[in-house]
């Protein structure tokens, strides 16, 4: 077995061993996710034919299928996650439709429809290199139908250095990615060229949320010889106030289907 296909296979059984925890099956963090999903709702709206690629348990598609009359088909390769996706669909009052199915996100040219709107939550960061992340922005683009965006919420690198370095002058350690982890580079998605398809925004929408999170309500914690609480009320303030800077790991790359095709990409 390759190094890269070892490396997938344990990625799925993580991700399957995960498919059983409800609303922490993707992260501990809830308040991180709500406003992942509020991000990416910001894009939505009634009429559109919609892709996730990368469901996990279906939380996010759910509520979008939820709040809006929109067609959804939300795919993701760990078997035991669509299970569990199917099992919280069941019972839900839609306006939209959504339908779960196991795929692959190096397997997307098997896809042959368009769709108004496509969206990743935190799931090209668990492929190993940047090649292979190139390589799933350049099929999921390709789905969009014209003018259609591809809203990218995953991780950079780049926020999580500014964030470590506030930590660093509040006495805190570093926080490091996860093992499964690869977080994007800002410069390399500045630079990369895509045909037909610009970087038309980038959204750090949970900048202050970062802040008040892993910075303050960290740093109170430590003076008090405690483990942050993702609950704390100060990171639940986050929800309430506007984000604010580039700090923190969380952003959304807005990737738009530019029709007619123009002569160059513009960079942001």
């Amino acid at each position: 077995m390759s190094e890269s296909a070892e490396f997938t296979r344990d990625v799925r059984s993580f991700w399957n061993s995960r498919a059983g925890l409800g609303q922490w099956a993707g992260t501990r963090d809830t308040i991180a996710k709500q406003l992942d999903v509020e991000a990416i709702a910001s894009y939505v709206h009634d009429g559109m034919r919609v892709l996730e690629v990368g469901c996990g348990n279906g939380i996010t598609a759910i509520e979008l299928a939820r709040r809006y009359d929109v067609d959804i088909l939300a795919i993701d390769f760990a078997e035991e996650m669509i299970a569990a996706a199917n099992q919280m669909l069941a019972g839900q009052a839609l306006k939209g439709s959504l339908q779960f199915q196991i795929g692959d996100v190096r397997s997307l040219p098997a896809i042959t429809s368009t769709f108004d709107f496509i969206y990743t939550e935190r799931v090209l960061i668990n492929l190993p290199d940047w090649a292979a992340q190139r390589q799933a922005i350049h099929d999921i683009t390709a789905l969009l139908a014209n003018n259609g965006a591809y809203a990218m919420c995953e991780n950079s690198q780049d926020g999580l250095d500014q964030l470590n370095s506030l930590r660093e002058r509040m006495g805190l350690p570093a926080i490091n990615a996860p093992w499964h982890n690869r977080y994007f580079r800002d410069a390399e998605l500045r630079q990369l060229t895509l045909p037909g398809v610009a970087l038309a925004d980038i959204n750090f929408f949970s900048s202050t949320y970062y802040l008040l999170s892993r910075v303050v309500n960290a740093a109170l914690a430590a003076q008090e010889g405690k483990d942050p609480d993702y609950e704390a009320p100060v990171n639940l303030m986050a929800l309430r106030l506007p984000s604010v800077g580039t700090l923190g790991q969380g952003r959304i790359w807005l990737w738009r289907k530019v029709y007619p095709p123009a002569l160059t990409t513009p960079r942001i």
